[in-house]
């Protein structure tokens, strides 16, 4: 989905940071020995290294961050033969953190980036900040199998610039409380009729039976990732699409308008949480798990958390989801680019190529079935346990509190990449379910392109058209005020990126 708009005063100091930084950069070594193939015996296990790698990592986590010396950590550092220092940063502050770190140059060995082509990593990446680490890949075994067409989505001038951390295609869906659901006599939603049929429901019908007005239908954050789902479900495009042989901003389709009313009609109905626009992602995830709300568009993976949160809470709770939506053009969601953030490797904490490759064997250990399943499922005993040959956790609210919100955030494989275990039925329907909606994902034609207007005025851009669409669903906005929004973002540089990602476009033969 959309990703946050940077911190104007940190970007620029960034910039400034950035020239002084590729002056600085110390030359590149040549002595470490490329590291084989076939297995993962990359240069961060082998027997000419046999100290433990230092590596220093940043990355954010969901919820508090663990102890250093916590059991996972120590098996990671063991099977890995590494001692990791790891930097743990709230979510919702990770982009700032990333700016303010960056301006300082003090950085750690591994860096995670959010979105590799805001404006001041892209500058940072062309000052030569950060390693170009393509030409590598082809020598480790499980980096070698990542997605080609993922890495064209992340090359800035051609060339890779980190490993990016892979995800499914289209993972979006309505996550809803089904026991509600059944107490209002409803079905599942098969339309947007039907789904505005169940949020209001969920708000006046007393869902919960407790026979007071405490209830909502839908529940969302500022920076409302429902709504890009919805819009693609009324026909809109996944953030840009090609119109008469250029590109054009979802915004300017009338379907994206179309989602604008209808989010407005939740508000002025009070079918949507009212103080959405200030809240975040915990908070979304809260009035779910506190049986405020009776539905959230989200990651269909989170339905899980949800379940065993809300049975514990509330007995007789149950949860189910839904992606196939049928709207003006049939089914739809948005797609992803494959992959959600970067990890990036500075030049200037990275001083040689034989550390480099370390690092590199590192996160390709790390792609070993054996991590992929510590990361996914935990410490066997503690976080799950084995019936019939497969994992089941034991306690999964454990187990997304000390791996899964933390440790899970060095992967760079999918989620779905762990042994398959003992699913619930709910598990096993949305893992289904991710998988098909590959065919009904539309893509965003500019996931591969560049627009140096958008990379340096993109933090700019983007604040005005979505402060007008929060301010329209408000009501604090008329159409008249939005078209003057959208005509304000084309003189502020929006038509310069039109224009310059058409050109672009048009050069790579489409």
């Amino acid at each position: 989905m959309r990703t946050h708009a940077g911190m104007r005063k940190a970007g620029i100091a960034t910039m400034g940071m950035m020239v002084g930084a590729a002056a600085l950069l110390t030359g590149c070594g040549n002595d470490a020995s490329p590291a084989t193939g076939g297995t993962s015996t990359s240069a961060a296990s082998s027997p000419a290294n046999k100290e433990p790698l230092k590596l220093s990592v940043m990355t954010l986590m969901y919820a508090e961050p663990p102890k250093a010396d916590s059991e996972v950590q120590k098996q990671i550092e063991a099977y890995t033969n590494t001692k990791l220092d790891i930097s743990w940063v709230p979510n919702s502050s990770y982009k700032e953190k990333v700016n303010v770190t960056i301006a300082s140059g003090e950085l750690p060995k591994a860096l995670l980036v959010q979105n590799n082509k805001d404006s001041n990593i892209l500058s940072a990446v062309r000052a030569g900040v950060f390693w170009e680490v393509g030409p590598y890949l082809k020598d480790y075994p499980n980096l070698s199998k990542m997605n080609p067409s993922v890495f064209d989505n992340i090359k800035v001038d051609g060339k890779i610039y980190g490993l990016y951390r892979a995800r499914d295609l289209a993972t979006y869906g309505v996550i809803f409380r089904s026991d509600w659901l059944k107490n209002v006599g409803l079905s599942a939603p098969k339309t947007i009729d039907d789904l505005y049929n169940v949020f209001k429901a969920f708000t006046l019908n007393d869902p919960d039976k407790n026979g007071k007005a405490d209830t909502v239908g839908l529940t969302e954050e500022k920076t409302m990732d429902g709504f890009g789902v919805v819009a693609s479900i009324m026909g809109a495009p996944n953030s840009w699409e090609v119109k008469d042989g250029k590109l054009s901003p979802d915004f300017l389709a009338p379907e994206y308008f179309e989602a604008m009313k209808f989010y407005k009609k939740l508000y002025d109905e009070k079918l949507i949480k009212q103080d959405f626009p200030v809240l975040n992602n915990q908070q979304k995830k809260d009035d779910i798990n506190q049986g405020k709300a009776g539905a959230v568009i989200s990651n269909m993976i989170d339905g899980a958390g949800y379940q065993a949160t809300l049975a514990k809470s509330f007995p007789g709770s149950d949860v189910d989801v839904v992606s196939r939506i049928t709207g003006p053009k049939g089914e739809r969601l948005p797609g992803g680019v494959g992959y959600n953030s970067v990890f990036m490797f500075p030049k200037s904490s990275v001083k040689t190529e034989a550390e480099l490759k370390q690092i590199l064997g590192f996160y390709d250990k790390l792609s070993d079935q054996k991590m992929l399943d510590l990361l996914g499922w935990g410490i066997e005993g503690k976080h799950y346990k084995t019936e019939d040959g497969k994992p089941v956790f034991i306690d999964q609210k454990l187990q997304d509190t000390e791996v899964g919100s933390s440790y899970l955030q060095l992967q760079i494989a999918k989620y779905t990449a762990k042994t398959t275990g003992k699913e619930t039925p709910l598990m096993e329907k949305y893992g289904k379910m991710i998988k098909e909606n590959e065919t009904i994902a539309v893509n965003n034609p500019t996931n591969p392109l560049v627009s140096e207007t958008q990379t340096t005025k993109g933090t700019e851009l983007k604040p005005i058209i979505d402060d007008a669409r929060t301010k329209f669903i408000l009501g604090k906005l008329d159409e008249s005020g939005w078209k003057q929004a959208i005509e304000q973002w084309r003189k502020a540089g929006g038509d310069k990126v039109i224009e310059e990602f058409s050109a672009q476009y048009a050069k790579n033969g489409k």
